[in-house]
């Protein structure tokens, strides 16, 4: 049972994790704590890469001074964790 970067409250699941030092002057969290909006462990495990790596893409277009592109990531991640 992989949990990494996973937590369960109640019975949704989210993605939590610390924000990296780099992206500390973008991101006012210092974690992130995203639900995943399932109940299930395997759907959180398929989604929690994707919504990482879309924020990640956010706070880089953040970094760079692109707020727009920064904004459609962001939106990105939120709408991979609804799927």
């Amino acid at each position: 049972m992989d949990t990494k970067h996973l937590k369960q409250r109640g019975e949704a699941w989210y993605l939590s994790r610390r924000v990296p030092i780099r992206y500390q002057s973008v991101e006012n969290r210092a974690e992130v704590l995203l639900t995943l909006n399932t109940d299930s462990l395997e759907v959180a495990q398929s989604k929690r890469g994707a919504v990482w790596r879309n924020l990640i893409e956010a706070w880089e277009a953040k970094l760079a001074g692109d707020t727009a592109d920064a904004e459609k990531k962001h939106a990105a991640a939120v709408r991979a964790a609804k799927r």
